[in-house]
């Protein structure tokens, strides 16, 4: 017989995409969650940060004052919008009584 049939091992067990650090869906949205408001406060502080740059660097321009100020009045709104936002999540649990149950478990992005 000149061809020959060949089997290879397949190895059929499946692995767990996430490294086990997920275990329900509450875990998962508390993790989604937690990086947008992380990513959210650290937009407010850059946007903050080049707004007051942008005023600096403006010398006094009527066009480039009012552009930083708009820039510095977006940034305080996303701040003070991010905020409620992290005072209602933190106070979710506390109003349910679910703080000793792990629904909404925190998970830190770099322990990943």
């Amino acid at each position: 017989m000149i061809i020959q049939k060949v089997y290879a091992a397949v190895n059929t067990s499946v692995a767990d995409p996430l490294g086990g650090n997920f275990t329900n869906l509450s875990q998962v949205f508390a993790f989604v969650i937690n990086l947008i408001i992380g990513v959210g406060w650290a937009l407010v502080f850059v946007m903050l940060a080049l707004g007051f740059v942008q005023y600096v660097m403006s010398k006094g321009e009527k066009t480039a004052v009012e552009s930083a100020q708009k820039w510095l009045t977006y940034a305080v709104i996303g701040g003070v919008g991010l905020f409620f936002i992290t005072f209602v999540r933190n106070l979710i649990p506390q109003v349910l009584n679910t703080e000793g149950i792990n629904v909404g478990e925190t998970i830190d992005p770099f322990e990943l």
